[in-house]
């Protein structure tokens, strides 16, 4: 009887959520040509294609997507299973503080598994841009947070012994299918001052000479994603976080190039060494972010 392998599962998943065989092996410990391997056996075994690449991005097959919710429910139940039996039972309270992309599009899962596999740790979440959640981190438990240049910004961070760098996240432009159509000035549609991405934006199209500006403005993910979609302008977001609905764009109007934005570093903390509990969260995204 043929069994799926769940460690070409998990690489399954983490190519498409990060969109990179590359930091998918970076984040699971392989090479990229083993996740490529990993990858072609599970189709051969499978008989189906599981990915497609369309506009720069990697998309799912309909066998891939149908695969995709299946393999997220036996980690799930895996992770559940090796939780509940190997780890001493937790319970308490857990403040996590994160940039609202991250919230929206990432942890949905990982927290899923996280409270199926703690049913008595009471997760409270709040989602705020960088530069609030670390000038408050005394209010959080386990922080996600932004830096301009990742660990190197270490030392100006809230006691930066408990920082770790989780990735490096590449920024990208991103708009709706009709956003290369846009015209001059480039309509932006960005979060408010203090926003890395803001920061980020603007200085790359002033140093390139693209004129800009901005129309419309909201801390809140699902509220920028929709002017996008509204045809209010085009944004910038982590590679990993764009919508699957949004296109990435490298050019607009009259045949402009969009300036490269660089990366940001993600950054994880975790402040209460006597909270097992946030201990443990911790330790759970580390392992799967």
């Amino acid at each position: 009887m043929q069994q799926l392998p769940l460690d070409s599962l998990r690489a399954f998943i983490s190519v498409y959520e990060l969109q990179s065989f590359t930091a998918a092996g970076q984040q699971l410990g392989r090479s990229q040509p083993a996740i490529s391997l990993q990858l072609q056996r599970l189709e051969d075994m499978l008989g189906v294609r599981l990915y497609a690449r369309t506009g720069g991005r990697i998309q799912l097959t309909p066998a891939g997507a149908e695969l995709m919710d299946a393999a997220r429910a036996m980690l799930n139940l895996n992770d559940q299973i090796i939780a509940r039996l190997t780890e001493p039972e937790l319970s308490g309270r857990v403040r996590l503080g994160i940039t609202s992309e991250f919230a929206s599009k990432l942890l949905p899962q990982v927290l899923g598994q996280f409270a199926q596999g703690y049913p008595n740790v009471a997760l409270e979440v709040t989602s705020a841009l960088s530069k609030q959640l670390i000038g408050k981190a005394d209010d959080f438990d386990v922080i996600i947070a932004l830096t301009e240049h990742g660990g190197k910004d270490a030392a100006q961070l809230v006691n930066p012994v408990q920082w770790l760098e989780l990735r490096q996240e590449p920024l990208v432009w991103v708009g709706n299918q009709d956003s290369h159509l846009l015209p001059s000035p480039l309509p932006l549609v960005l979060a408010p001052d203090g926003c890395i991405y803001r920061r980020r934006a603007l200085r790359a199209l002033r140093q390139a000479g693209i004129a800009s500006r901005i129309t419309y403005t909201n801390t809140d993910f699902s509220g920028l994603t929709a002017a996008i979609e509204s045809g209010l302008g085009i944004t910038v977001l982590a590679q990993s976080t764009v919508p699957a609905h949004l296109e990435r764009l490298q050019r607009v109007a009259d045949n402009v190039v969009l300036p490269d934005l660089g990366d940001v570093g993600v950054m994880l903390s975790t402040r209460a060494a006597e909270n097992s509990a946030a201990q443990q969260l911790g330790q759970f995204i580390l392992e799967r972010i």
